[in-house]
């Protein structure tokens, strides 16, 4: 009898939802599903998600005839990756402080769990399976609620003397500028988030005394003003202006072949992002502007699962040399 191939397990884990996917190490995916999360539960019915997750994807690699070599996690906060738990809090998720994710599931199941920060894992997917596949260096941002950041160097994600580098949504472009829910001043998480975006398009409203929409969100203030409303466009102007300068910035920093942009704001399209990319000039060095691109993200909503699997694989090899 040869051995079973081997395939990994994938969790993605976010305030609302669990993703989770069996795969194999070239980003195959044989089996995903979705459950609630508990997010704002105690730790231990997160975990208990994550469990179930876990024993629906091992019955399932059974079935496959494949033997799961690794479990990778994808999760909210700073994340120690020789421990597999996390550092301190994480706002989403109010009671997963210091969670030992590796030393719960891994007492659970005997496999090796290996955790890392969520948009860490996404952006390492895009570098493996998908905008920016083939490219060794690679800065990728995540544009929702807040902005996620993830930087790949020579193949290799770049974490961070203490597991908390990469957080590319708060880098000030303006020391002056409003307050940050970090607590620092002038972030572009602060400018040019979907909160942000929201925020500001309301504003402008107020200050001409135009009644405020229902469900405000950002796909709406996208679609005033693909029909024209000045207000919106203004704001989409602005946000267009400062993700420029934040990817200016990144650029002059790490020198990447390409910038990934993705999360749901980046689904506004390509119109957008070229728009964004034309107010990087005058912030960039010429030299390293020349051989960057910036391209949305392809792998949408599978990013963090697919990551997470990539981060398994990853992990097993490296063990196993």
């Amino acid at each position: 009898m040869g051995q079973k191939e081997k395939a990994f397990i994938g969790l993605d884990l976010g305030g609302t939802f669990l993703k989770y996917a069996l795969g194999t190490g070239d980003g195959t995916i044989l089996h995903k599903g979705k459950l609630p999360s508990h997010g704002s539960q105690s730790a231990d019915a997160i975990f208990n998600v994550m469990f179930q997750a876990v024993a629906e994807l091992l019955e399932k690699a059974e079935k496959e005839g494949v033997e799961v070599g690794a479990i990778g996690v994808g999760s909210p906060g700073a994340i120690d990756f020789n421990t597999g738990r996390v550092l301190g809090n994480t706002p989403n998720l109010p009671l997963w402080t210091n969670a030992d994710i590796r030393g719960r599931i891994q007492e659970k199941y005997h496999i090796p769990v290996y955790a890392d920060n969520d948009a860490n894992i996404a952006i390492l997917a895009e570098a493996r399976f998908g905008a920016a596949k083939g490219c060794p260096n690679v800065v990728g941002l995540t544009l929702g609620t807040g902005i996620g950041g993830g930087v790949v160097i020579n193949d290799q994600l770049f974490r961070g003397a203490g597991f908390s580098g990469a957080e590319l949504g708060h880098m000030t472009i303006n020391f002056q500028g409003p307050k940050c829910g970090c607590g620092s001043s002038g972030c572009v998480e602060a400018y040019a988030s979907a909160t942000a975006m929201v925020r500001n398009y309301k504003e402008k409203l107020a200050a001409r005394h135009m009644p405020l929409p229902e469900r405000l969100n950002t796909e709406l203030i996208f679609a005033h003003a693909r029909s024209g409303e000045e207000e919106a466009m203004q704001t989409i102007d602005e946000v267009c202006f400062y993700l420029g300068v934040a990817i200016g910035n990144i650029i002059n920093i790490f020198n990447p072949e390409i910038i990934v942009i993705g999360g749901g704001v980046a689904d506004a399209g390509d119109a957008f992002i070229t728009r964004i990319w034309q107010n990087v000039d005058g912030h960039v060095l010429t030299a390293a502007q020349s051989i960057a691109r910036l391209v949305r993200a392809e792998l949408g909503n599978n990013a963090g699962v697919v990551g997470a699997i990539a981060l398994a694989a990853d992990s097993y090899k490296a063990w196993h040399m």
